[in-house]
């Protein structure tokens, strides 16, 4: 059997450069799949679908018929031989687990053998790998009084649907937590809640491909 790789569509638009570089290195080892929505090919039951994006694991979970294996993508890149890691040198980051993830150990795990093969020394949050409870401006458990108490004002509303200060200051209360000047997220909305909170962020893949410049 074989694997298929399914690019997210959100980080395409968000770092182009590297999900160019990215494919461009699987392409030469497996078929590319079109946007996760909406790919209606017949790929063969058993193969393995590879994902880094919470949301298309989501879909593809949502879609039996396929009858694919998924595999987290960084847990397949950390075991191949081939791969051009780039060095960096010893960066120290903080590393933002996503709570999506947290009934998935392998990808904790992954992402920090990752980081390794990276050259870069990870710091632990307290709130880390199964523990974390953070995914941008999709799930935020505040514990600031002041925000929970706006938080109030909006009763069943999705975070991501509340005005963008409001969302700015939630996510500015996850960005306090951090202790060094750059934090590393593998998620497309955990990046984006940490850049809107005034953090500095970067994506893991944008790593992984050499597309971070410092």
């Amino acid at each position: 059997m074989g694997e298929i790789y399914f690019p997210s569509c959100n980080f395409t638009k968000a770092s182009p450069e590297a999900a160019k570089r990215l494919r461009g290195y699987l392409k030469e080892k497996m078929p590319v799949a079109g946007c996760c929505r909406i790919d209606s090919t017949s790929y063969p039951a058993g193969n393995t679908a590879l994902y880094f994006c919470q949301a298309c694991r989501e879909t593809l979970e949502a879609k039996p018929e396929n009858q694919l294996i998924l595999e987290n993508l960084f847990v397949w890149l950390d075991r191949q031989e081939d791969y051009p890691w780039p060095d960096y040198k010893g960066l120290t980051v903080n590393i933002q687990d996503c709570w999506r993830d947290r009934e998935h150990p392998e990808i904790f795990q992954g992402v920090r053998s990752v980081l390794q093969k990276l050259n870069v020394r990870a710091v632990e949050l307290t709130e880390n790998r199964e523990r974390s409870f953070y995914c941008g401006n999709l799930h935020f458990q505040p514990e600031k009084p002041e925000n929970i108490a706006l938080l109030k004002r909006w009763p069943d509303t999705p975070l991501y649907r509340l005005p963008e200060d409001i969302q700015k200051q939630l996510m500015a209360e996850q960005v306090e937590k951090y202790t060094c000047p750059l934090t590393v997220a593998y998620c497309n909305r955990c990046t984006a809640g940490i850049l809107l909170g005034g953090g500095r962020g970067v994506h893991l893949m944008e790593l992984a491909t050499g597309c971070f410049a410092g």
